[in-house]
């Protein structure tokens, strides 16, 4: 069986952490080992003594690392890394439920030639303008994703990478959009990136608009941040195929399309709201938690 570690980065994840843990334990993990399951925590909350409760009381074994300060998401995803025995790692942010089959779809995709394979993140059916307008955003990039139209397939909420590969790679600490540095530096290693729709991972969508503009405002500036420090971001989507798939899958949701162009017009007033959103310390959403 396939040697696989689990990698979770935490910052107070109290109302999320033992749902994602329980989710694992939980799943159907038959074709694979799941050896470990690491949480690198930041957490100020009450995440810490939740997760060592969770680990009394399961024999599976989980590794905490618990740093006194915030560090960020990119110093999580480094612990992880260097700290995994397994030949897979699967990489989940903690506020996501997995579909019970997810980690072994996420598993299954690698091989001799695939170094990273993408989850399909999917929003969580809520009510509101920012939450229906992230429900249609989910879908408008899975149809991207499907109909590959893009190179751009990893998303941070879930994906899993070859062990060998992972350790080769050490992410700039400061970095915004780590899973699109991550794709890109597996790319140009000579290694394919995969997107598996069967990979579900669900989520909660941002239920104020200034969540949803954080978010939107915090995946502009980390792509501007990598070309700033010279990354190259291979195979953009273009404005013609973004366009043109937006209004194609507007077609079969309208409210939701809709609910979009009103969150995208509102984008200047309510990012003014939300904190750090130019720097690994991001304003984090908390309609998501």
């Amino acid at each position: 069986m396939t040697k696989v570690t689990v990698g979770i980065p935490s910052y107070n994840e109290q109302s999320n952490i033992k749902t994602i843990l329980e989710s694992l334990i939980y799943s159907n993990l038959n074709s694979i080992n799941l050896s470990e399951i690491i949480i690198s925590d930041d957490s100020t909350d009450d995440t810490p003594n939740i997760v060592n409760q969770f680990m009394k009381n399961h024999s599976k074994k989980i590794i905490f690392l618990h740093n006194d300060k915030r560090k960020g998401a990119a110093s999580a995803w480094n612990d992880i890394i260097q700290n995994a025995n397994g030949e897979i790692i699967v990489l989940y942010d903690a506020d996501v439920n997995p579909n019970p089959d997810c980690t072994v779809e996420l598993v299954k995709k690698i091989n001799d030639n695939v170094g990273i394979c993408a989850s399909n993140p999917k929003a969580i059916p809520s009510k509101g303008i920012p939450a229906q307008g992230t429900i249609f955003l989910g879908s408008w990039l899975e149809s991207v994703r499907k109909r590959q139209l893009s190179q751009y397939t990893v998303m941070g909420r879930g994906l899993s990478i070859r062990s060998d590969i992972a350790k080769k790679i050490t992410i700039p600490e400061t970095l915004i959009a780590i899973d699109l540095y991550l794709q890109n530096r597996v790319i140009d290693m000579g290694y394919d990136v995969v997107f598996n729709p069967n990979a579900v991972v669900q989520f909660k969508p941002a239920k104020t608009f200034v969540d949803f503009s954080s978010q939107v405002m915090r995946a502009t500036n980390g792509h501007r941040q990598l070309k700033e420090l010279g990354y190259s971001i291979k195979n953009q989507l273009s404005f013609r195929a973004a366009i043109g798939e937006f209004i194609r899958v507007a077609m079969k949701n309208p409210n939701g399309a809709l609910s979009t162009c009103l969150c995208l017009i509102m984008i200047p007033f309510f990012a003014t709201r939300g904190k750090n959103l130019d720097n690994e310390l991001w304003h984090i959403a908390e309609s998501t938690k």
